[in-house]
């Protein structure tokens, strides 16, 4: 039996779901990313993206992934606009009336200071829409100059949020499996695996499953938070 024929056998065990609306542009994916860690998911982090798409007037924050790119992407740089003209602290109180901090310290970044710093790296390295960074993750040497560089932001922490983060930008096929993901495999296949080996055999065992990379990614992620105490809830969907 061939490693991708083991992966589909012990994906048997999960539960595959398809995924559901996510966010239609880059600008919610990096406030979702940032604002998702050590926070309550329904109660604080949805409603700040919300409040943010109200507020810059997006009508479409949602979409299935079928009807992305929406007509109406919004570019991260108005983002990056908005908070720079405001100010980090007016920003996080007044527009998206969540100030909480990067770290468990009244004296941490809050978290608008790391969604600001993403954005302008992000920006700064050609990545402005969801199609933008889809094309990096084809790109691994230019994304390891990213990830690089997102890292040095404050909150980065074990590195989950800025495997979150690719989650919410790429599209179904495009996937980045982060430690959750590397260790079921590793236990599934009696060693270890890196993050491009791990690519192909979730793509090819999704091919064989009858889903996306994406929707295998995501049931061995939330199977691996079940089951260990590693990790933090990564939603299915942002949808309340």
């Amino acid at each position: 039996m061939d490693e991708v024929s083991h992966v589909v056998v012990a994906a048997g065990q999960l539960e595959i779901k398809p995924r559901g609306p996510r966010w239609a542009h880059t600008t919610l994916c990096v406030l979702d990313a940032v604002f998702s860690i050590m926070a309550n998911y329904d109660r604080h982090t949805v409603p700040t993206c919300q409040r943010y798409a109200a507020w810059a007037g997006i009508p479409t924050p949602l979409a299935y992934g079928t009807d992305l790119p929406v007509h109406d992407e919004r570019q991260l740089r108005e983002l990056a606009t908005h908070i720079q003209t405001c100010g980090d602290a007016v920003f996080a109180t007044q527009i998206l009336q969540n100030s909480q901090r990067t770290w468990a310290n009244p004296r941490a970044p809050l978290k608008v200071v790391a969604v600001r710093r993403y954005a302008e790296i992000l920006i700064s390295n050609g990545i402005e829409t969801l199609a933008d960074a889809n094309e990096i993750l084809t790109e691994p040497d230019k994304l390891k100059i990213v990830e690089r560089d997102l890292a040095t932001v404050s909150g980065h922490g074990s590195g989950a949020r800025l495997a979150y983060l690719w989650m919410l930008l790429g599209n179904d096929r495009r996937i980045k499996p982060d430690r959750m993901v590397l260790r079921w495999l590793y236990a599934v296949l009696k060693r270890a695996v890196c993050t491009s080996a791990a690519i192909r055999l979730i793509t090819e065992a999704a091919v064989r499953l009858g889903c996306t990379p994406w929707e295998l990614d995501h049931a061995i992620w939330e199977h691996q938070r079940r089951t260990s105490s590693y990790g933090r809830r990564r939603p299915d969907h942002p949808q309340t």
